[in-house]
């Protein structure tokens, strides 16, 4: 289970293909033209993106929407596509990958079908560009690697904004949150930064993986004191519940986390979710 979207939508992978679930009842969307897939990400209409896997390796950018598999364009000039992330309105991003083993930001739009369009902040500078994720509101966080990892924000108008995070360890934007972690003072910390750069917070304890919500809410997995791994989540910094603990360094995946306050992992084989509700 790699992603999740407001409306009980939950996306993933099994052992026959790709499987998508809402409101806990799966379905298996098999495998995109018979090759081996991955999804990536869900929004809240139950379309899901991912790649198809040929030789190991990345191959085309997928959708699934209206019953079917659609593979996405391939920009000029590149050879292979991953499509890894998806918003409300339907914009897709992902990367493209290029001659030399270069990768660039790629942007598929929903207003625009059929298109494709590629963005690297400075190509002579930057071997791999690849979205972190793109918000609802259209904005794209952008990794951008060479010896060190850059940080851009880029906005639905084209525009730019290079971030100094300090860290390579961003993990999830969100309504303009961007979450990740740093090593500082000889140790990590999770750090929350606004769009200019800006840490709004430090989370009380160090999480690893961590996930956004569009209000103040954080998950991620920390270590308890006995050494287990647990899933917890914070509110606005401060840890407020422990949903599930393992002795098992790896006995659950990665949390996702939706606006209509769940949040997701997998145990072992099993999909689990939890449901925040408010008190009466």
């Amino acid at each position: 289970m790699t992603a999740a979207a407001n409306g009980g939508w939950l996306a993933g992978s099994g052992s026959s293909g790709t499987i998508r679930w809402h409101n806990g009842v799966a379905e298996d969307l098999g495998r995109a033209f018979g090759q081996q897939t991955e999804l990536n990400d869900i929004n809240s209409t139950g379309t899901a993106v991912g790649m198809t896997i040929a030789d190991g390796v990345p191959d085309d950018a997928v959708v699934y929407r209206d019953g079917r598999f659609t593979a996405l364009p391939i920009p000029p000039g590149h050879r292979t596509a991953r499509a890894l992330s998806i918003n409300d309105t339907g914009d897709i991003v992902g990367t493209a990958g290029g001659i030399g083993d270069t990768f660039d930001l790629t942007i598929w739009r929903a207003s625009a079908p059929g298109t494709v369009l590629t963005v690297n902040p400075d190509p002579a500078a930057y071997g791999y560009v690849s979205p972190v994720e793109i918000d609802e509101q259209g904005r794209i966080l952008i990794s951008a690697s060479t010896s060190q990892t850059d940080y851009f924000v880029r906005y639905p108008d084209g525009t730019m904004t290079k971030l100094a995070l300090g860290t390579d360890y961003v993990n999830a934007f969100r309504n303009g949150r961007i979450a990740g972690e740093k090593y500082e003072n000889d140790q990590f910390v999770t750090i929350e930064w606004d769009l200019s750069g800006t840490i709004v917070r430090q989370l009380d304890r160090w999480a690893t993986g961590p996930v956004v919500d569009s209000g103040t809410r954080t998950a991620g997995t920390y270590r308890t004191a006995d050494g287990s791994e647990a899933l917890g989540v914070w509110d606005n910094g401060v840890l407020t519940h422990t949903l599930v603990t393992s002795a098992d360094s790896n006995g659950f995946s990665a949390p996702v986390i939706t606006d209509d306050g769940v949040i997701a992992t997998t145990i072992g084989p099993t999909v689990t979710t939890f449901h925040h509700s408010c008190p009466a």
